[in-house]
């Protein structure tokens, strides 16, 4: 299941965690302790509010500003290999 989290970040776009949570058919509280554990595993980086680094290369490119201080993830480079299907590292 964690894998299918990761394959629908890398499919790009900004998605709300309720609109994740739909698309993959889970509960929000459990998708977010998902992304939570993904976070802590490398997978994910967390974006809080306002990012300071470039949006080009960013897979929630452009939410930041419209979610207000939400918390936000993006793909780690170790999670875009992953969701790709590459062998973690």
């Amino acid at each position: 299941m964690l894998e299918r989290v990761l394959q629908a970040m890398a499919a790009g776009g900004a998605l709300s965690l309720g609109d994740l949570a739909r698309q993959l058919e889970l509960p929000p509280a459990l998708l977010e302790a998902m992304m939570e554990n993904l976070e802590q595993m490398g997978y994910l980086q967390a974006l809080e509010g306002g990012c300071k680094k470039s949006c080009g290369s960013c897979s929630a490119k452009g939410i930041c500003a419209m979610i207000g201080g939400g918390k936000v993830w993006s793909l780690s480079e170790k999670g875009a290999r992953a969701a790709a299907g590459a062998a973690p590292a």
